[in-house]
């Protein structure tokens, strides 16, 4: 689809998304490659080192992906998870920015170190109504439950909903490890089949509007900073400014992760806002 919306111009993928999720993604074209400098086309790219061989040079592809593997560049990601942002009496809202240094095993088993920053933005507690209560839909064909205060609750009332936004930025690029660091949380993102909870997750599809595939995490920011790439022994060990003053490119929040926050947790948008 991207290489249709250039026209046939071939591309490079320089990252990717976890299936279901969302948000910003950088390319670059694959005929600015040099030759032998990892010309190829999208999703060739070396999963093991995520970057293309560069003994011509450096090339579009490799100097974006050395300037994304940058430790000053920052990818922002914003997450809806399950759980009101308490963990063991503590209020994780409170924390500001904290670091999750804990190694996970990656695809063939091998335990990687992994960090992750974290800052959990708002917690949310509420009752909705069930298919028994109150229900109309909106012009945007949402259920539009009546929100009811959580307290007194016996066991035939409806089950609470318990989510928070939170943002997250990756410091290392393991294996689902946004989603891997939250579940040791206890707040697994809605949506993440393979660490989340099912039983939680079919009630966000059946009952609350989540979309079938969707796994609640976005990249909604990608921060790169300026890089120098030193040129290879037939450009005599010159250097070359790479993206001189950066890059800096954001997605909004799409319109169906919105919409659960705003139909089923108000309150949430309000406190995020």
């Amino acid at each position: 689809q991207v290489r249709d919306m250039m026209h046939g111009r071939r591309v490079n993928l320089i990252h990717r998304l976890d299936r279901g999720a969302s948000g910003c993604l950088l390319f670059s074209f694959a005929d600015g490659d040099r030759v032998g400098g990892g010309g190829s086309e999208l999703g060739s790219i070396d999963e093991e080192n995520r970057k293309f061989p560069t003994e011509h040079g450096p090339n579009p592809t490799s100097q974006l992906i050395q300037s994304l593997q940058n430790p000053n560049s920052i990818k922002t990601y914003v997450a809806l998870v399950r759980g009101e942002g308490i963990l063991h009496g503590e209020d994780l809202k409170t924390k500001g920015w904290f670091t999750i240094d804990r190694p996970i095993k990656d695809e063939k088993g091998r335990v990687r170190d992994a960090i992750t920053e974290f800052r959990f933005l708002a917690g949310y507690t509420v009752v909705v109504l069930d298919e028994l209560g109150s229900e109309d839909r909106g012009e945007n064909g949402l259920k539009d439950k009546t929100p009811l205060s959580f307290k007194n609750k016996s066991a035939n009332e409806p089950q609470p909903v318990r989510a928070s936004v939170v943002l997250a930025r990756p410091k290392t690029g393991r294996w689902h490890q946004i989603r891997r660091h939250l579940n040791g949380l206890s707040h697994p993102i809605l949506g993440d089949s393979t660490h989340g909870n099912s039983k939680i997750n079919r009630e966000w599809r059946e009952h609350r509007n989540m979309l079938g595939e969707r796994t609640c995490l976005h990249l909604g920011r990608v921060q790169l900073v300026p890089t120098t790439v030193t040129m290879g022994v037939e450009d005599a060990g010159s250097t070359t400014n790479v993206l001189p003053n950066g890059l800096d490119v954001t997605c909004p929040i799409p319109r169906d992760m919105h919409d659960m926050i705003a139909v089923y947790m108000p309150q949430l948008l309000e406190e995020v806002i």
